[in-house]
């Protein structure tokens, strides 16, 4: 579940309740109501020309607040492409709303792609692994996604790094770009390796905001793929 909070320095905005956090290199952060699809959405992100809107924050958890009602998923909207990462099971029904032009997924766990289980309206992108897991699912265009190798949809790439949370639903996070800007995406994650490479001249990471300080890792590192899952504190990576 990424974290998100009000960054240090920003003022508030022209809605109510809102707030917005602005820096010379136009990668904005933005809070305020303003519907999606008919839903309402309270934080948006700017990274150079791609608008970045936060549709859910929250994990496999039972407790729900005003910021973390729905399953993590991040809609990546740039020019006519509107990319959906994640789709856990809290969207089950409501794709049409949002209106995705492709959905790109993390891991099969179900707070992050159980809003699949009665099909896609758009192609579905993700690695071997999760599509295997999601066979059950009615998913009639598939994309296989393959580890470090970048696949761009709607002039939006991405690119597959393999990380470390769960041995039953192996999990991925992106690299995201467009024209000049680009973004990290890792909404769970125990240990991410090759972090020059995932992090190396992005503009923006967004991560697992599980835990701020104190790491959730289950097992001990050397038995990390035994464990079901993790995550670790944000100050890891």
């Amino acid at each position: 579940m990424p974290a998100l909070d009000r960054p240090h320095g920003s003022r508030a905005g022209p809605t109510t309740g809102g707030w917005c956090h602005k820096r010379e290199d136009g990668c904005n952060l933005t809070s305020f109501r303003r519907p999606e699809g008919g839903l309402r959405i309270d934080v948006k992100a700017n990274v150079g020309a791609i608008e970045l809107t936060f549709l859910g924050t929250r994990g496999e958890i039972k407790i729900r607040s005003r910021r973390h009602r729905r399953h993590s998923s991040l809609l990546v909207h740039y020019s006519h492409t509107r990319v959906m990462i994640d789709c856990g099971a809290d969207w089950l029904g409501r794709l049409r709303a949002i209106a995705p032009t492709a959905i790109v997924l993390t891991h099969a766990h179900p707070d992050h792609a159980s809003g699949l289980a009665e099909g896609a309206p758009c192609p579905v992108y993700a690695t071997k692994q999760t599509l295997d897991s999601l066979r059950r699912y009615p998913i009639r265009d598939q994309h296989r996604l393959s580890l470090r190798k970048s696949v761009t949809v709607g002039g939006v790439r991405f690119e597959a790094f393999p990380v470390r949370h769960s041995i039953r639903a192996p999990a991925v996070g992106y690299r995201v770009s467009a024209g000049r800007h680009s973004f990290f995406y890792l909404p769970d994650v125990a240990e991410l390796k090759n972090v020059s490479a995932a992090l190396g001249g992005i503009d923006i990471y967004i991560g697992d905001g599980a835990t701020m300080r104190r790491s959730m890792v289950r097992k001990k590192k050397w038995h990390l793929d035994r464990a079901r899952s993790n995550h670790a504190s944000t100050g890891v990576v």
